[in-house]
């Protein structure tokens, strides 16, 4: 073992890890570009205080001990969605889906509000082998929604079930040792030890708790008594709400988890809510009225060609975080022309990402032609390749060149997405093609474009707090592991780059990987990059303790003032 070795297993020794730490840590995720979000409306968020500065993951209220905290009543929350169809976390492939989960299950470990990593169901942990082998030392007060008993078991059930089954978030554990030899050894009811093929900077960032982390723990029980299908529906985790009630398209009703574990600063039981009553609403108009009125009292995301209503209202405010994602228009590549990358070049080039902002964002997102946010700063760069900068001339050469000139196609939307579609096509019909819109429902649109039956969709990724979270999953070869390549993009050097900066420690090192993957993609076109959008929920003024990370919607220290 090196001393670089050890410093680093010192420095990520348990039951806390310091500030600094962390955010070496976090920026080494990706994560530290969310450090300015914590606490309040974002970094230039234009309204609303989102309660009063919320609190950290940890469950404190981030106030001070003589502050009183209404209890009870129940959060009415509305989901700019058609319907809330997975909660079964491995199974999960759609960001909106992942916000609501998050207050069901919990992880091994959290973020606390200073940004301090510290256990959420581990109380402790040690760390060897310079990152690469954690044993976690669990909580023994702990119960799922079932009435169940937490232990090591589950750890070891949740980790080999989304291996076995291949689920989506599978992939984030690829890296991981073989379970049957050493990957996940259970020693004793409250203690599991967890091993990677080699050390990873970042894996202790991604137990925490959260949407699409590597270890948000299942029922065993619960699953094998109700089936996948029904746990798919109704879940039962360990978090600060159980669900209660689920009608597929109309409601999620969330009550509070009278045994949940947690405690706030002051030892008040949390979540401080009896409940939270959420309705898919997939109609802009009809999420912002319903905020404005009072029929909901919070919106997960707001649709931007509504936020102008909110401008002068005095007790519907948005409130913003910078966005940590990438939105493109998604060409499947398995249908012509897109096969062809000069043809998909040549398209990028004919749209126009300032206006395309302008139009279909109201300009509530940065333009960019890459998929690496400004949110992870470390890697983010204003210097990127041209292969896809607005140049129609050149673009139209290469599609006279491809035979893509004039081609006709559609563009897949769902109800929330229409007006980028719209966008998109009168840019696009502008520049010769004959393109319409499909327009389904939001079930239907995730069916048809996992499925790879579209044309093009404007599509991305959400929640991408590691640049990794940006490429992992949509850009290695589709049958090794790209379980959301619905483009059908295959390159051979990025998915061995991929599996390279995964196991990178050292950040410039492994951000001139990343860079070098960027590239690559830009001049390959899976996507034609379009933008980074803002992060904007809505909270009404009675709406306290909501701390507002971005992509995230925890409501365990939420209250209603009275």
């Amino acid at each position: 073992m090196s001393p670089d070795d050890n410093e680093f297993e010192n420095a990520v020794e348990g039951p806390v890890v310091d500030r600094r730490t962390t955010l070496s840590l976090l920026s080494a995720a990706g994560l530290g570009g969310l450090a300015g979000c914590a606490g309040g409306g974002g970094d230039g968020g234009d309204g609303g205080d989102g309660g009063d500065g919320g609190g950290g993951e940890d469950g404190s209220d981030g106030s001070s001990g003589s502050q009183e905290i209404s209890t009870g009543g129940r959060l009415q929350a509305g989901w700019f969605t058609g319907s809330i169809d997975t909660l079964d976390p491995p199974y999960i492939s759609v960001g909106q889906y992942f916000q609501l989960a998050a207050n069901v299950f919990s992880g091994l470990t959290k973020l606390g509000p200073d940004l301090q990593i510290e256990g959420d169901l581990a109380e402790d942990w040690s760390v060897a082998d310079g990152g690469a082998t954690f044993t976690f030392t669990l909580r023994d007060d702990v119960t799922f929604h079932n009435g169940t008993e937490f232990s090591a078991d589950d750890v070891e059930y949740t980790i080999r079930r989304t291996i076995e089954e291949e689920a989506p978030a599978a992939s984030k554990l690829s890296s991981l040792q073989p379970i049957d030899e050493g990957g996940v050894e259970v020693g004793g009811d409250y203690e599991v030890t967890i091993r990677w093929e080699q050390p990873n900077v970042t894996s202790l960032v991604y137990l925490t708790r959260g949407p699409g982390r590597a270890a948000t723990i299942v029922s065993q029980e619960a699953i094998e008594e109700m089936g996948a299908d029904q746990y798919n529906v109704t879940p039962v985790g360990t978090g600060p709400f159980e669900v209660t009630g689920h009608e597929v398209g109309n409601s999620v009703t969330l009550d509070a988890y009278d045994d949940y574990f947690e405690t706030d600063e002051n030892g008040n039981q949390l979540p401080y809510l009896d409940g939270i009553d959420v309705q898919p609403i997939p109609e802009p108009s009809s999420i912002v009225n319903a905020l404005r009125s009072g029929d909901i009292q919070f919106a997960n995301l707001l649709p931007l060609q509504n936020l102008d209503q909110l401008g002068n209202d005095a007790e519907a405010n948005t409130d913003v975080a910078p966005g940590i994602n990438w939105y493109g228009l998604a060409m499947n590549e398995e249908r012509e022309p897109f096969g062809d990358r000069q043809a998909r070049r040549g398209i990028a080039k004919v749209i126009d990402n300032e206006r395309f902002v302008e139009t279909a964002y109201f300009g509530n997102a940065l333009p960019d032609t890459g998929v690496l946010n400004r949110g992870t700063g470390w890697v983010w760069r204003e210097d990127k390749p041209g292969d896809q900068d607005y140049a129609p001339e050149e673009g139209q050469q290469l599609l006279e060149e491809s035979g893509a000139a004039g081609a006709s196609f559609s563009i897949l939307a769902n109800e929330g997405g229409t007006r980028e579609a719209e966008a998109m096509r009168q840019q696009l019909n502008e520049a010769g093609f004959d393109v319409d819109i499909e327009q389904v429902t939001s079930s239907t649109y995730w069916t048809r474009y996992e499925e790879g039956d579209y044309d093009t969709t404007i599509a991305g990724s959400i929640i991408d707090p590691d640049p990794e979270q940006s490429l992992w999953n949509f850009y290695r070869l589709p049958d090794e592991g790209g379980v959301w390549n619905w483009v059908r993009y295959e390159n051979e050097e990025v998915h061995n780059l991929l599996a390279q900066q995964r196991a990178e420690t050292d950040r410039e090192a492994r951000r001139d990987l990343l860079w070098e993957i960027e590239d690559t993609l830009i001049a390959d076109v899976p996507h034609a990059f379009l933008v980074h959008q803002d992060d904007i929920a809505g909270v009404r003024e009675e709406v306290g303790g909501f701390n507002h990370l971005s992509g995230l919607r925890n409501f365990h220290t939420v209250y209603l003032n009275e």
